[in-house]
């Protein structure tokens, strides 16, 4: 099999290294350093899709390729609310996940930390008019701050959490 793909893909093709250019290493370095300040070690973030296209998604997942690497800062994924930092909320809020999202968010431990991500939560979505939205898309939960973008790319949504990171307390 890997003769019939060797001349499809040259070797030297698939060898290129990713390059932090200056922002992004200052972006590092930075959210390193207050992530450590006021979390001791790691912030962890809990993603609510609340009914999204899933493009924030895809960039919140580029943000742990080996360009970004956004892990090294100390940015965590967790799957139990419980052990979140922050609830990040992605897409308007459809009738199907109303119910799902309000126990998320009373689960969250204090302070209750929300950001959304995107354009959706707050209601500047292309879907806006649809009829699975609950209470006409609006989010029924205090967002602290929101990363603004259709969908916000990886850079902006590290730069964002930075700028989050220095008013947080």
């Amino acid at each position: 099999m890997l003769k019939l793909f060797r001349n499809e893909f040259p070797s030297g093709q698939l060898k290129k290294k990713l390059v932090k250019d200056g922002e992004l290493k200052r972006l590092d370095r930075e959210l390193k350093e207050l992530i450590k300040e006021k979390f001791s070690s790691k912030l962890t973030l809990y993603i609510l899709d609340s009914g999204s296209c899933s493009g924030c998604e895809l960039e919140l997942q580029a943000l742990f390729n080996p360009l970004y690497n956004i892990s090294n800062t100390g940015i965590e994924v967790t799957y139990t609310i419980q052990d979140a930092d922050i609830l990040l909320i992605s897409g308007l809020m459809t009738e199907n996940m109303y119910v799902e999202a309000k126990m998320i968010y009373e689960q969250l431990k204090e302070p209750k930390r929300v950001i959304t991500i995107g354009d959706c939560p707050l209601f500047q979505a292309p879907f806006k008019n649809s009829f699975a939205l609950k209470n006409e898309g609006k989010n029924p939960f205090y967002s602290e701050y929101a990363i603004l973008g259709c969908p916000p790319e990886p850079k902006t949504i590290m730069r964002e959490l930075l700028k989050y990171l220095k008013k947080v307390g």
